[in-house]
């Protein structure tokens, strides 16, 4: 059977996801959080592919898996709960299928429910017990594109659903006691690190990903 490194499986990205029509739409709001709850986003320079490679690229180049490109174009999407269904049906089943670290992906009720708050995706140790004591090492979010961007952060009259977004996410850190979480649409990814109650690290800060810190958040 046909084997690629890791490094090759991570650089082919997922076939584009068509969108069917869009509309306009507010994201999710909740009196436990809101754009206020976030004070700064700074960039996260230091999440990058050069970094990254430097870490682990000898690891990445050295495994090696099952050679499974992904499949045809999924159907187009018209709203969320379509783009939560092409996420669980396509890109959830091939991490958990590869089973690359003892760290795998599923939906965000797999991890400890606090508060009846779920996150969309959970990150968590394989093995254990269930649900109720799994941490949850990077709650996710997801989000349609024409609702939130990373690069909504230069634009003022967006700017408060942009915070909105990284306020919920922020949130669900917290309550796991996650450093890192991310959004992800269906076309771009942002990885989030939290420094602080108010401060975010976003990667990257123009439609890359992003990071969070305190109530502030970085980005790269």
């Amino acid at each position: 059977m046909a084997t690629q490194s890791l490094l090759r499986y991570l650089s082919i990205p997922p076939r584009q996801i068509p969108i069917h029509a869009t509309s306009p739409a507010h994201n999710t709001t909740n009196d436990r959080y809101g754009p206020d709850d976030i004070s700064q986003v700074v960039a996260w320079p230091q999440f990058n592919y050069d970094t990254s490679i430097q870490k682990y690229g000898p690891a990445l180049n050295e495994k090696q898996i099952i050679a499974e490109p992904f499949g045809s174009s999924p159907p187009a999407i018209l709203d969320e709960s379509q783009f939560h269904l092409r996420f669980g049906e396509r890109l959830a089943p091939e991490l958990q299928q590869q089973q690359l670290s003892a760290v795998t992906l599923d939906g965000g009720s797999s991890a400890a429910i606090i508060d009846q708050f779920k996150p969309d995706t959970a990150f968590f140790v394989v093995g254990g017990e269930y649900a109720t004591k799994r941490d949850n090492r990077a709650p996710g979010d997801l989000k349609l594109s024409w609702k939130w961007l990373a690069s909504m952060s230069d634009n003022m009259m967006h700017r408060n659903q942009y915070k909105q977004v990284l306020s919920q996410v922020k949130f669900y850190m917290h309550q796991h006691n996650a450093r890192h979480g991310f959004i992800l649409t269906n076309a771009e990814l942002v990885a989030v690190k939290r420094l602080d109650e108010t401060t975010i690290l976003q990667w990257p800060m123009q439609s890359h990903g992003i990071v969070a810190v305190s109530d502030e958040f970085q980005s790269c």
